[in-house]
């Protein structure tokens, strides 16, 4: 059934209160991943041995869920919303069933990434079925109910993931989503109707989205195979960074050349655009990094424990949804775009710097405390990005526009996790070498290869059982004096991490001041070109950017 015009399906109270049901439980899993995760992180990598690859178990989700979106975007306006919803909310439980039952870091991984794709599948989807489903006049509040999603997840998802690793198991954080993905699947059933755009023929850049995913994925494997596996000089490291800059290369030109590009470039000659999806990318470096790393380091740099990681991630979290809520009210209201982004960008910079200083005899509370400053600067920049990008293009653009910023969100913090995650395991890596010259001489052989090895560390450092087991194995080793050494050099290790996301930070603040206007110049600019009485300096581009491209060319000189 289609979905345009006026075929669109009426739905009734009860169908709709469904819909609504089904489209919520289903965000709410996707929300809720990151943050209960990242809370049970620590005790996965206990239990899989997989410190070394810990950026991984969040890369690869966010890789395959980047790339996905636009894709099975395209593939249910051609055929359907209905049953690509549904299949990807199958994928992303497919995933987590088989991310409960992976044995080893590098199964975790694999089945993380389908539960990307299965993420990537639902989300873009049910903001279109919102869309397609609730007249305009109702959209604005459907679309903040759906909002209020993701805070939710900030508070629920670090208390989750701390009571079911404590009383189930950390698989259970997975297995959780197999019945609210049933109850979904089953509101949606009952109640959504097929729909599409039976005008539309989106073509799916399939070589964009290939070269896309080559070029992070050899990129990716170049810096967190980077002194570890192979030396950084080697020929492997070399093919790898090769093999990531042709295929980036390759991702350039094709999108320049596609009809239906995955990334549209034209989009960034917009400065405000550019600028803003800057600040989006730099920013998700800092994002990823701290929801990732922090449990981590609280607990085997501290010796917290996971309700220790569980309360550190709520001071971040809960002043992030916070700062969104208020820059989110003061753009729309008076400030412009640069003086909210400013204001954001410079108190996450300093909460940033805040981190820089934290070490093994830090105390929880000035953990919380710093990543409180540096989440309420976060949360600021997620509205006014959103805003500034949808209202720099016309009517028709605003929702590539909005996937753009999420895309260079995701982009940065992919990208940022493996060149964070390398510096972290080299560096964690090189101070333990250093550790084992403090153990007497007669014992440093026997020793020297659990104490070479970061994640039979890592186990010890995040967890007292395995502590146990080790001061059992090795009771020459002098444990009191060691482990506090060891927390330390994870501890030593992590900083590094705050200080390159200051980098990042700091150039955001640069790329913020060039975001331009306010969203009552963008607006009243709008309106003003809908009236037809726009002066030329308010214009934006009259475009769809595909329609300039080369490939749109050819396609427009085609006889029908």
């Amino acid at each position: 059934m289609n979905s345009t015009g006026s075929n669109a399906p009426q739905f009734s109270r009860r169908s709709l209160i469904l819909i609504v049901a089904g489209l919520l439980t289903g965000l709410l899993l996707g929300a809720l991943d990151q943050t209960i995760v990242a809370t049970a992180a620590p005790r996965i990598i206990v239990d899989l041995n997989g410190l070394t690859l810990y950026a991984w178990v969040f890369s690869a989700y966010i890789l395959t869920q980047t790339v996905s979106m636009p894709i099975f975007g395209k593939l249910s306006d051609l055929y359907g919303r209905r049953k690509f919803l549904m299949l990807g909310l199958l994928i992303f439980m497919g995933g987590s069933a088989l991310s409960g039952a992976a044995q080893d870091i590098n199964q975790l991984i694999i089945f993380r990434a389908i539960q990307g794709i299965g993420s990537g599948a639902f989300f873009p989807i049910a903001i279109a079925v919102a869309g397609a489903v609730f007249p305009p006049a109702q959209r604005g509040r459907i679309q903040g109910v759906f909002a209020s999603v993701f805070g939710m997840s900030a508070v629920l998802g670090p208390t989750a993931g701390s009571y079911i690793v404590q009383t189930l198991s950390w698989r259970w954080i997975f297995y959780v989503n197999l019945p609210l993905g049933v109850l979904s699947i089953a509101f949606l059933a009952l109640a959504l109707k097929e729909s599409r755009d039976s005008t539309a023929k989106p073509v799916v850049d399939w070589l964009g989205v290939t070269s896309l995913t080559a070029w992070i994925t050899f990129f990716m494997l170049g810096f967190l195979s980077g002194g570890t596996s192979f030396g950084w000089y080697s020929w492997q490291e070399v093919a790898l960074f090769g093999s990531a800059i042709f295929f980036f290369a390759l991702f350039m030109i094709v999108e320049r050349r596609a009809l239906e590009p995955i990334v549209p470039l034209g989009l960034f000659k917009i400065r405000t655009i550019s600028a803003a999806t800057s600040v989006a990318f730099l920013t998700g470096v800092s994002m990823y990094a701290v929801i990732s790393y922090v449990p981590l380091f609280v607990q085997a740099g501290l010796g917290g424990t996971i309700d220790d990681g569980r309360n550190v991630l709520y001071a971040f979290m809960i002043p992030l949804v916070i700062g969104a809520v208020f820059a989110g009210q003061l753009s729309t209201r008076s400030a412009g775009y640069r003086q909210v982004l400013s204001v954001g960008l410079v108190v996450l910079c300093a909460g940033l710097f805040l981190l820089t200083s934290i070490n093994s005899s830090s105390s929880f509370t000035q953990v919380m405390e710093d990543g409180a400053v540096m989440g309420l600067g976060l949360g600021t920049t997620f509205p006014v990005v959103i805003l500034a990008v949808q209202y720099s293009v016309p009517r028709r653009q605003i929702g590539i526009a909005s996937s753009l910023a999420q895309f260079t969100r995701n982009l940065g913090g992919t990208i940022g996790l493996s060149i964070l995650g390398a510096l972290q395991a080299n560096a964690f890596g090189a101070r333990l070498t250093t550790v084992i010259q403090q153990i007497p001489s007669q014992y440093q052989h026997q020793a020297a290869a659990f104490f070479g090895d970061p994640n039979a560390v890592g186990r010890v450092l995040a967890s007292s059982t395995e502590l146990q087991k080790a001061e059992t194995a090795f009771p020459q080793v002098p444990w009191a004096t060691i482990v506090p050494e060891l927390r330390s050099a994870f501890a030593l290790s992590v900083t590094p991490i705050f200080w390159v996301s200051l980098g990042f930070a700091v150039v955001a603040v640069v790329a913020g001041v060039l975001v331009k206007g306010s969203f009552r110049e963008q607006v009243a600019a709008r309106d003003a070109i809908m009236a037809g009485e726009a002066r030329p300096e308010m214009k934006p581009p009259p475009i769809p950017i595909t329609e300039q491209s080369p490939g749109a060319q050819k396609q427009a000189q085609r006889p029908t």
